[in-house]
Order: C-alpha cells, then structure tokens, then sequence
C-alpha cells in the first residue's frame, strides 16, 4: 500500500510542525506502507519523507523539473522521478497512492488536495483522503466545505470523502484501518 503526502514545503514551517511530519512519515514506515510525496528536501515536505526513510521506509518522491532547486530535489530518498511539469507530477502521484494524508501547507498543498478531492467526487478515483487538522489548521477551509454544501455547491454526501484528523494517535489508527481493509481484500477467505 503507498500513501501520497501532501504538504508545505517552506522552511520557516514551526519545529513542532516539523517534528509531527516527521512522525506520520516514521509511522507510514512502520506498518511497511510506500510513501510518494513532492520530492521536495525542505520544510514538513522533507521531514516527512526523513522520517520514513530513517525507520526504513520506501519513498519515492516525484517533482517537477522547474522545481528540482526551488524546492531542493531530496537525493536521500528509495526514488526520485523528474517529470515536465506540474500536471505529470500529479497524475503520477494519484495514480500511485492508494490513501492520501494532506499536512498543514499553502496554496500547492491546498490545491492537490481540492484535485484528489473533486477526482473522489466524479469517481475518477475511490481512495481514502485524511487531513491531518493539528490545532485547527485547516478549521476554516473544512468550514468552507460544509458552507458550500449548506449553500447547493456541494452535495452534503462529498463533504465526507475528506476525514478530518487532529492528533497523530487519530493518524496511526487511520493507518491501521487502512492496512486491516487492505488484507481483507487480499484474504477474503478469513472473514468467512
């Protein structure tokens, strides 16, 4: 199973920020999961990817060329791929995950989340999607999700294709219900 990280790559990110991306990386490597995330060194982009590398993970980090300095391509990952551009970067990544975790980030990091999200809506795609919400990150773009839908934009049903994550015990235990679904699928003869 691989998940697909989304998050800041800025590094005036706060260390405790740092240290919980950390953490979600090193418990993605735990439970023997790939990780894909931006490909980026700096900020909860590359402690995330640190931290699963460092507990033995596989990361494959993918980044567009025009990025590769901007965001210091990370060399210290299982897998680095340079594509062209933005969109081929993304369709890799979605295609590849089997769950998203969307960390605290900016305008880039939002904006692959409202992708996954609306490809979940139009079933493009059927995969989980947490927002890991740390002292109410993302409070105000969740409210917004459930003003469009109070408003008609939005069918109250697809507000819930994102679950709202707070601490990191809510993420371990989002992880393992990943990973019990998952050999439910692969040995359907133990549920009988």
């Amino acid at each position: 199973m691989n998940i697909c990280v989304f998050s800041g790559s800025s590094a005036a990110t706060s260390p405790e920020l740092l240290h919980m991306a950390e953490r979600i990386g090193a418990m993605i490597a735990a439970r023997q999961m790939g990780m894909i995330y931006g490909g980026g060194s700096t900020g909860m982009m590359g402690a995330s990817a640190s931290g699963a590398m460092s507990h033995g993970g596989t990361v494959h980090g993918i980044i567009p060329r025009f990025l590769q300095n901007l965001e210091i391509a990370n060399e210290e990952i299982s897998q680095l791929t340079i594509t062209e551009n933005m969109h081929q970067r993304k369709q890799m990544m979605y295609e590849e995950a089997d769950a998203f975790i969307v960390l605290p980030g900016g305008f880039g990091t939002m904006e692959e989340m409202i992708e996954v999200l609306t490809w979940c809506q139009l079933k493009v795609i059927n995969k989980s999607i947490f927002i890991f919400n740390p002292d109410g990150y993302w409070d105000h773009m969740l409210a917004m999700f459930d003003h469009a839908a109070k408003t008609g934009f939005i069918r109250p049903q697809h507000t819930s294709l994102v679950q709202p994550l707070s601490s990191l015990t809510d993420i371990a235990d989002a992880l393992d219900q990943l990973m019990a679904k998952t050999e439910q699928t692969q040995n359907p003869i133990s549920n009988l």
